[in-house]
C-alpha cells in the first residue's frame, strides 16, 4: 500500500479496519517489519485518534510528540510507517491553524523537524504547511 492509500486508511478513523490491516500486513514496511513494531504502531494510531477526538489538550500532545522525537528520525523504526502518518494527519489541523513564530517553532523543533520530513515524502497528498527557515551562518 503506498503512502497516499494509507492516509485515506486512516482518515476513515475506522480503528479495526486500520489495525486489522496492520496486523495482516507482511512485508510492508508501513506497517512494521516485526509484532514490536506492529504494536508500537497500533498504539501512535491510537494516539493518534485520541488527538482528533479532542481527547488530548493541544499543548500536551504537541510537547509530548517533540520531546519523544527529540531523539527519533520517524515514530516507529527507522522508515516512515503509518504511525508517522496517523499523527500526522491528526496534528495536521493543530499545525495549519496555529500561527507559528519562530520562538513556537524553536520549541517544538523536533516535532516540526519531524513534520517537514513526513510532508516532503512523494505521497503525501495533504496541504504543506510553511514553516520559517533558519538562516544559515558561515
Amino acid at each position: 500500500m503506498d503512502i497516499g492509500s494509507c492516509c485515506k486508511l486512516i482518515s476513515c478513523k475506522d480503528s479495526s479496519s486500520v489495525y486489522k490491516y496492520i496486523v495482516n500486513s507482511s512485508g510492508d514496511a508501513l506497517c512494521g517489519i516485526n509484532t514490536e513494531e506492529k504494536a508500537k504502531i497500533i498504539q501512535w494510531v491510537q494516539y493518534s485518534f485520541r488527538i482528533q477526538d479532542k481527547k488530548i489538550p493541544i499543548d500536551r500532545f504537541a510537547e509530548e510528540i517533540n520531546n519523544f522525537l527529540a531523539t527519533k528520525t520517524f515514530m516507529v523504526g527507522n522508515f516512515i510507517t503509518l504511525a508517522d502518518l496517523a499523527v500526522a494527519l491528526a496534528i495536521q489541523t493543530y499545525l495549519g491553524t496555529l500561527h507559528i513564530t519562530p520562538e513556537i517553532q524553536w520549541e517544538l523543533s523536533s516535532l516540526v523537524r519531524w513534520y517537514n520530513l513526513i510532508q516532503s515524502s512523494n505521497s503525501w497528498t495533504q496541504p504543506q504547511i510553511e514553516f520559517f527557515r533558519r538562516p544559515i551562518y558561515c
